[in-house]
Formats: C-alpha cells, sequence, structure tokens
C-alpha cells in the first residue's frame, strides 16, 4: 500500500471512529509509529483533523461534523450565499423567514468543518 491509499485508509477509519491513536493505526495499517506521524503531519495540511496528547484521550480527532466524501460548496459559492442571507437582514420581503432559515441551515451543512488549532 502506498502513502495515498494509507492516508485514505487513515481517513477513512477516522471518519468512521471520529478517533483513533497513533499506535493502533500504525498496527492496523502495518506500518511505523513515525510513517502514522509523517501521514498525520500532511494530512492535517488538507484535512480537518487534528491531535491531541495525553494518555487517556490523546490521539487523532476529525473535526465534528466532517465526512469523507461529502460535497462541500467552494468559498466562492459559499460567498454567494452569505451576499444572499446579508441581503435578506436588510430587506424583510426578499425571504421568509422560513426560507431564511433554510439558507442559513445550507451554508452550515456545506462548509467543510475546519480542524482545531
Amino acid at each position: 500500500m502506498g502513502a495515498t491509499e494509507r492516508r485514505y485508509e487513515i481517513m477513512k477509519i477516522l471518519c468512521r471512529r471520529r478517533y483513533e491513536n497513533m499506535r493502533n493505526l500504525a498496527s492496523e495499517l502495518g506500518v511505523s509509529m513515525r510513517t502514522i506521524q509523517r501521514d498525520i503531519e500532511v494530512l492535517s495540511l488538507t484535512e480537518p483533523i487534528y491531535t491531541q496528547t495525553g494518555k487517556h484521550g490523546g490521539g487523532v480527532y476529525v473535526v465534528s461534523g466532517y465526512y469523507m466524501n461529502r460535497m462541500y460548496m467552494t468559498d466562492t459559492e459559499l460567498d454567494v450565499l452569505k451576499k444572499l442571507y446579508i441581503a435578506a437582514d436588510e430587506n424583510a420581503e426578499l425571504l421568509t423567514f422560513d426560507e431564511k432559515n433554510r439558507l442559513e441551515l445550507l451554508i452550515s451543512q456545506y462548509t467543510k468543518p475546519k480542524a482545531k488549532l
């Protein structure tokens, strides 16, 4: 298994379990702890994952609400919806209360979560 496939497997595991420790990931994928550490470093640049230290609760976590292969809107698409939302605030007749709530829900559901820092 190459690095790309292994990193994809790590993300599948994290999205399914929501967190895992590096020792278990290394054992499950048959690689060293250092390899997993490097993979996590690389993944954290593009995926909403973060690490937490500690004997109890330490490990790699995926941000709440993130799931692989879910379609997320681009920043440009979200900007258009946000402008519409702001315009609806300024002009009460533009959208009904229910339509504005649906728009807010769309924005929240299709915004890719950010990793904790």
